[in-house]
């Protein structure tokens, strides 16, 4: 195995699990795959001549210092999916349930994510994020990170999964109506703006349903019967993958700038399919680089 992918691994049918998963889909007999809760010393030293791609790692906050000064001896790049700096994940969540503006990751956040945060942009080979607007919001809070040592990813699916967007495209038949989200309830479910949505079809005269958590498999298939997919998060939503979902298999798309890939030119005026599906070769080349350059 050539890499280790160290992740909190806490939702498994989470929208970060099905990126990662397609991102490593042409090359999952080299990685092994590490949760963040199960992190030793004697792990860190079995693979420390291997390649680190950290993915979410909140779950890195309760471990031991020890810990995570041996893990960031390693070489590893860094994919920012989210806002890890914050324990609320985010400006919005910090405001609206820790009651205080954040300024994370070295004001008020959690200490052993500020450490792990000063880490990250001194000795980070390469710092992948989701949008552009994720990017500026982590340089904001980090104003150290080396910009010409980063690049935008993205949201990513399966060949397969494309091929059914498309499949689905081809075969469309809509009910008229328009989806809304339900979410997992409580903060999830007000994070993505389910009342917003609701809000938006019902001044609208949109007749809509609210579509609960299904198996992904079963989610498309569903999705893929509507007119359009309403999404209004009140969070920073850094490239969800629901409304290219929608985009891919010909659904009409209600969203705002907090959907923070909606202003990059590929989604306004691109290829989203060409696009999304380069989006595995632009991580790979990158790493293909680092490593043949023996990361120096």
């Amino acid at each position: 195995m050539k890499y280790v992918h160290l992740d909190d691994q806490a939702m498994k049918i989470g929208g970060t699990n099905l990126t990662s998963l397609a991102f490593f889909e042409d090359r999952s007999s080299d990685i092994v795959v590490v949760s963040c809760q199960e992190l030793t010393i004697e792990t860190i030293e079995k693979y420390q001549d291997r390649l680190w791609i950290l993915g979410n790692i909140i779950g890195l906050a309760g471990l031991d210092k020890k810990i995570i000064d041996k893990l960031f001896e390693v070489n590893f790049v860094k994919i920012e999916f989210d806002y890890n700096y914050c324990p609320y994940r985010g400006e919005v969540p910090h405001k609206m349930n820790g009651n205080e503006v954040c300024n994370c990751p070295h004001g008020n956040g959690h200490p052993t994510l500020s450490r792990i945060y000063q880490f990250i942009p001194e000795r980070a080979k390469w710092i992948f994020y989701m949008s552009e607007r994720q990017r500026c919001i982590h340089v904001f809070h980090m104003p150290n990170i080396k910009l010409e040592m980063t690049s935008i990813l993205s949201s990513c699916f399966s060949k397969a999964q494309l091929a059914l967007f498309e499949e689905k495209r081809i075969q469309r038949l809509h009910n008229g109506k328009w989806a809304v989200l339900g979410g997992f309830g409580g903060w999830h479910s007000q994070a993505k703006g389910l009342q917003e949505a609701i809000g938006y079809c019902t001044a609208n005269s949109l007749k809509y349903d609210i579509l609960p958590i299904m198996d992904y498999e079963s989610h498309i298939e569903r999705l893929s019967t509507y007119k359009g997919l309403v999404s209004l998060p009140i969070v920073d939503d850094t490239c969800p993958r629901c409304i290219i979902e929608a985009r891919l298999m010909g659904l009409e798309v209600v969203t705002n700038a907090n959907s923070q890939h909606v202003t990059e030119r590929w989604w306004r005026d691109g290829d989203v399919k060409d696009y999304i599906a380069g989006r595995p070769a632009h991580l790979w080349g990158v790493i293909d680089d680092l490593c043949s350059n023996s990361m120096s």
